[in-house]
């Protein structure tokens, strides 16, 4: 008996195949072979004109110089994806220049440059768990969950008599890093924060 493979089939196929991936399909933290140099996908931004094919505006930076630069790709091009792994460690301190985090298992330490985590330390504390992307045996980027859990440490009371909607004070979290909440806030209070815009998201249990 024959069968028939429809063609979107076929290409997905030849794609892994060849560990290569459409521009539609590109990601933060993807790594490609760009210009024959491996890049990292920092940004991207879908556009779909009203006439015309659709497009992936993107800001890839360079593994190995660091330079950043921007791209525009055709939402059907062909980059090669890079083989990369991806570990969960430990964060310990950091210092003026680097991250330090530790593998929980083997108690090995990875130093990650800060110019590598978005955001810097803001959104690093003692003992939180990370995503590092590892290529060829180096430690390129940390992936911060788009939500995060922290402690607030300090805080102050609400403005008595203030009842605004969206009526905020000033918070600061466990990673020193410094937001605003609402008013019912207290200290020792959990939180929600998105890490792309650094801002409260909600109060956890």
């Amino acid at each position: 008996m024959h069968y028939l493979l429809r063609s979107d089939i076929i290409v997905s196929l030849i794609l892994k195949i060849k560990n290569m991936a459409l521009t539609g399909t590109l990601t933060k933290g993807m790594v490609i072979n760009f210009n024959n140099e491996p890049y990292i996908v920092i940004e991207k931004e879908f556009y779909a004109p009203a006439k015309g094919a659709s497009f992936q505006r993107t800001k890839l930076k360079s593994i190995k110089f660091g330079k950043v630069v921007s791209h525009t790709f055709k939402s059907f091009e062909k980059v090669e994806e890079l083989d990369v792994e991806t570990k969960t460690m430990q964060f310990l301190y950091s210092d003026d220049s680097d991250a330090y985090f530790m593998d929980a298992v083997t108690f090995d330490q990875i130093a990650v440059p800060l110019d590598q985590i978005p955001n810097r330390t803001d959104f690093l504390h003692i003992d939180g768990k990370y995503i590092l992307l590892i290529y060829e045996g180096r430690a390129i980027s940390v992936q911060l969950p788009l939500k995060m859990t922290m402690r607030v440490i300090e805080t102050g009371d609400g403005v008595k008599g203030n009842t605004a909607t969206n009526a905020t004070k000033e918070a600061i979290l466990e990673s020193g890093v410094k937001v605003q909440v609402p008013l019912f806030i207290k200290n020792g209070d959990k939180i929600s924060i998105n890490t792309e815009s650094g801002t409260y998201y909600s109060k956890e249990n």
